[in-house]
């Protein structure tokens, strides 16, 4: 009996080990300004190599800026409640509205997540208020940008882009 407790006392204080794997997060680099972000990206790695000096790690890169296209979502920023678009998500169509306190002009292009153009509305002439509804029943499901140029008769243009879901 005495035995069986001293061996079960050994098992129980000692250490058991396995293969484990250790994962080791660099980030590399990168940084922004006014007009633009760079990344190096943040190598993930779960086995590193190093000799003389030199070290071969493992993983992926990931940008530390997520938007596939370069666009900025700034829409409501820029215009507040002067534009609405909607409904979003949606299916077949979305209706856009603006109203602001002064005539120009309003343009807009819809772009894919690759930044192709899908459609592009050329500059209108309105007088305070503008409303259309855009089709989109013909593109496939995903997401959309819509960048909206406004430029009043005596100011300064606005720009803004809205992610546009499509179900």
């Amino acid at each position: 009996m005495l035995n069986i407790m001293l061996l079960f006392t050994f098992f129980i204080g000692s250490k058991i080990s396995a293969q484990s794997m250790t994962l080791y997060t660099f980030n590399n680099g990168g940084g922004f300004n006014n007009t633009s972000e760079w990344s190096i990206g943040e190598s993930v790695s779960i086995a590193n190599f190093t000799n003389n000096g030199y070290g071969l790690y493992t993983g992926v890169l990931q940008p530390i800026y997520n938007t596939l296209t370069g666009l900025n979502e700034l829409g409501s920023f820029v215009f507040g409640d002067q534009i609405i678009i909607g409904p979003n998500p949606t299916f077949n169509f979305i209706h856009v509205k603006a109203i602001f306190n002064e005539p120009g002009s309003i343009s807009f292009q819809l772009v894919d997540s690759k930044s192709a153009n899908v459609l592009i509305q050329q500059p209108i002439t309105i007088y305070k208020s503008y409303e259309k509804d855009i089709f989109l029943e013909k593109l496939p499901s995903g997401v959309f940008y819509m960048k909206v140029y406004f430029k009043p008769t005596n100011g300064k243009a606005k720009t803004g882009v809205y992610k546009i879901i499509k179900l």
